[in-house]
Order: C-alpha cells, then sequence, then structure tokens
C-alpha cells in the first residue's frame, strides 16, 4: 500500500490525517511501525506531542505496552522532567514527561510521525533517561533527517518506514 499517496500538503508539516481516517491505511501503518520494533518488546511506548500520540497509543494497545506522552512544554501539572530543544523551524520549545513515567531500567520505544532534525527525538530520549528508563527503539513513520543524524541514533536502533524524496509533493 502506498501511503504516501494519501499525505496531503499541510500547515507548517504535511498532512497525514486522511491515512487516520482511512481504517486500512491506518492499520496497515501501525502493522508496519510494529514490525520495525525488535523484541524483546518494550514495557512502554513514548510517544511524541501531536500526532505521535496517534501513533504511539495504536502500538502500544498492539504491543500491551503502556504508553507515555510527551508533552508540550506546560501542559503537564504534576512533577515533570522538561528539557528545552530547538525545533525544524528554529523555534524554541520545550518538551516534559512525568517523572514517574518510567521506572528505572524499563525498556522504552520512543514513536514519532515525523522527523526531520531529530531534535524532538534527541530531547525525548533525554527525558527518558533522566527518568531512568533505557531507549530500546525509536520509529517514525517518515524521515526527512540528515544520514549525520541517523548515523548518530543508531545506538538507540532508530528505524523508520519512508523516506521522504526531493520529488515527494504533499
Amino acid at each position: 500500500m502506498n501511503l504516501k499517496k494519501l499525505i496531503r500538503p499541510g500547515k507548517g508539516a504535511s498532512d497525514i490525517t486522511p491515512i487516520f481516517a482511512d481504517s486500512e491505511a491506518f492499520g496497515f501503518l501501525i502493522d508496519k511501525l510494529v514490525g520495525l520494533i525488535d523484541s524483546p518488546y518494550p514495557t512502554k511506548i513514548v510517544s511524541i506531542e501531536g500526532r505521535g500520540f496517534i501513533l504511539g497509543s495504536a502500538i502500544a494497545y498492539k504491543l500491551k505496552a503502556g504508553l507515555v506522552p510527551v508533552r508540550a512544554g506546560g501542559k503537564l501539572k504534576n512533577l515533570t522532567y522538561s528539557k528545552k530543544y530547538t525545533d525544524y523551524s528554529g523555534k524554541e520549545k520545550t518538551l516534559e514527561i512525568h517523572q514517574d513515567a518510567i521506572n528505572r531500567g524499563e525498556r522504552v520505544v520512543i514513536v514519532d510521525d515525523w522527523v526531520e532534525t531529530g531534535a524532538t527525538l534527541q530531547a525525548a530520549i533525554e527525558l527518558v533517561e533522566r527518568g531512568g528508563g533505557v531507549v530500546g527503539g525509536m520509529v517514525a513513520f517518515m524521515d526527512d533527517s540528515s544520514d549525520f543524524l541517523k548515523e548518530s541514533l543508531v545506538r538507540y536502533n532508530y528505524r523508520f518506514l519512508e523516506r521522504v524524496a526531493p520529488e515527494d509533493r504533499f
């Protein structure tokens, strides 16, 4: 199934919500992303703000794992770890995670929808590790990052489903 044909232009990032609306395409996407995760399977899926929540929730359900949302700064009211980072547009942002969301030594997989600069993934890694977790994998639907970034994420078993190519028009 060609998921790229369902993607349409969006405000900022491309719009992948038509995939979510198509049950066959969404199921296909989730099955493919789960297939990128090595066993032993994680006990928690860490999903990154926005569309990563949708993907991460479905993956957590399929793997019978818990779900830990990584939220934008200021969204969580209880004890949190936070990390500032600069996003793909050059804006400084903050991500947060609950301090009690991950147990020491717990194996997690980080899920995001689209990786461009990797800054969000790197912030999520730091939050997981600060909480005592072990990043056993990272999966994304689309990747538009540099080879340098991909090489730097090898130790975290980073994998993605689709590479964004220059000829792609969303």
